[in-house]
């Protein structure tokens, strides 16, 4: 079993706010949190990082990127099954 690195997180722009910004509970966020929540994305030093690991994941915002955007990166990843 592979053990999965996140010590890149100790530089992420995110780290020590609410997750709720990030992952909110309702099924489809409000539009103002998602706002705020990728503009915190938008200056993370990591944030290339983040997203590698969130196109694996299928809730909340990764990389400034939501659940929907992660879905059609990884649709126009070469190799990549729909």
């Amino acid at each position: 079993m592979a053990v999965r690195d996140d010590s890149w997180y100790r530089l992420a722009a995110c780290r020590g706010m609410a997750t709720g910004l990030f992952f909110p509970e309702s099924g489809r966020p409000d539009p103002a949190v998602v706002a705020e929540a990728k503009a915190v994305c938008a200056h993370c030093p990591v944030r290339e990082r983040c997203l590698a690991v969130g196109l694996r994941e299928e809730h909340g915002i990764w990389g400034g990127l939501t659940v929907g955007e992660r879905r059609t990166a990884r649709r126009a990843q070469p190799g990549e099954a729909a």
